[in-house]
């Protein structure tokens, strides 16, 4: 936090304007009044009042005084956009992000869509002179990373990153625990050895400890070989892979690649294998597999992960206005920073506030830092038998 006490006020003004603590359309107190309240010069808190009123906060009426801008209470949603070949594949940022932009688009202040490149520096992008111009309200990051995490944070901003392992409030894919229990009943059906497909990244880990978890809870004794790293059994190697594995006598094969297709169209080969194969799949939902809906699957579905992301956002939102705000801790009692747009007056008028400069600067309130989790449902099919003879 800066330490300089103009630079502090002007910060603590932003975030709770940003927050909605001070509402939209709100009064402030006279800058003789906040220079008394917070023993800064008249110049300085004039200063403040400027940069806030370029950047868009704050608008001044000559004779009545300085009032947050009425037009913020129909801010837009901003949707920020990451590289979409990021885990889980670009199947699913696609769907997600068209989903996202069309629920965004019916609130009342619309939405706003921005592009973060992976982790590169962005203090002087669209989306942080919207942040602190008050254009948007929150946002949900889309594979975005730290960066335009760091912009939302700066602003006082809330934000949920969505299916990915990015900073701050996060909506988390349940790879892992989805996977443990897959492999747990193919192998409860004698699909073992169990061969698995690996797709990059974050979800390939979860998705091969979980495995491991199971094959373990089998009282079995997992086999690395049996794992299919990216780039060597996915895409096109996912039918030379898959080959070898039905010749070694593997039965059951979990695809969790982000081209399972090449490994299929081996295993449809070898359908006939003796005592037969189980075979599943790992899908995004609104997307029909490659051979038809038959398949046995593990499936995500964009709309759950996207509801959640916007569950978290409103409890960040209603936490950031419930929050205590930094002037209200004053000696003689609750004092308000500014009246409302409805004339409601405070618990102390200005004539006792405390002298000057024993108004305190408190820390920004911390928006609760939470994690959402969605689990990808398991769909039976026609690729996953019963029992294996």
């Amino acid at each position: 936090m800066n330490d300089n006490p103009s630079s502090r006020l002007c910060d603590e003004l932003r975030r709770e304007i940003l927050s909605g603590r001070i509402a939209a359309g709100a009064r402030l107190p006279t800058e003789r009044q906040l220079a008394v309240r917070y023993g800064i010069s008249s110049t300085t808190i004039n200063k403040i009042m400027t940069l806030l009123e370029l950047e868009g906060l704050l608008e001044r009426r000559r004779g009545s005084g300085t009032y947050v801008r009425p037009d913020l209470a129909h801010r837009a949603m901003a949707v920020v956009l990451g590289p979409m070949l990021a885990p889980p594949g670009a199947v699913f940022w696609a769907d997600l992000a068209q989903l996202a932009v069309e629920s965004a688009s019916k609130r009342a202040g619309g939405v706003r869509c921005y592009f973060a490149a992976g982790t590169a520096f962005m203090a002087e992008t669209p989306l942080a002179a919207d942040a602190r111009s008050g254009r948007i309200t929150g946002a949900l990051l889309l594979a975005a990373g730290d960066a335009a995490a760091a912009v939302l944070e700066d602003a006082g901003l809330p934000f949920v990153s969505l299916a990915a392992g990015g900073p701050g409030p996060a909506v988390r894919i349940a790879w892992r625990e989805a996977a443990r229990d897959l492999a747990a009943e193919m192998l409860r059906r004698g699909a073992w050895p169990l061969a698995v497909q690996l797709p990059p990244g974050s979800p390939g880990d979860e998705i091969a400890a979980g495995c491991r978890e199971a094959v373990v809870a089998a009282g079995l004794a997992p086999a690395e070989e049996l794992l299919g790293r990216p780039g060597e059994a996915d895409g096109q190697e996912g039918w030379p892979w898959a080959r070898k594995m039905a010749e070694r006598g593997v039965r059951g094969f979990l695809l969790a690649g982000e081209r399972p297709e090449s490994a299929l169209t081996a295993l449809a080969g070898v359908a006939d294998a003796p005592g037969g194969l189980a075979v599943a799949v790992r899908t995004v939902a609104r997307r029909a597999p490659a051979f038809g809906r038959s398949l046995a699957r593990l499936e995500l579905d964009p709309a759950e992960v996207l509801q959640a992301g916007f569950e978290m956002l409103a409890a960040l939102e209603r936490a950031a206005k419930a929050a205590v705000p930094f002037s209200c801790l004053c000696e003689k009692g609750t004092v308000p920073l500014a009246e409302s747009p409805q004339g409601k007056k405070g618990t102390a008028p200005f004539s006792e506030q405390p002298e000057k400069g024993t108004a305190p600067f408190l820390p920004a309130p911390a928006l609760p830092v939470t994690v959402r989790t969605v689990r990808p449902r398991f769909i039976e099919g026609e690729t996953l038998p019963r029992r294996l003879g």
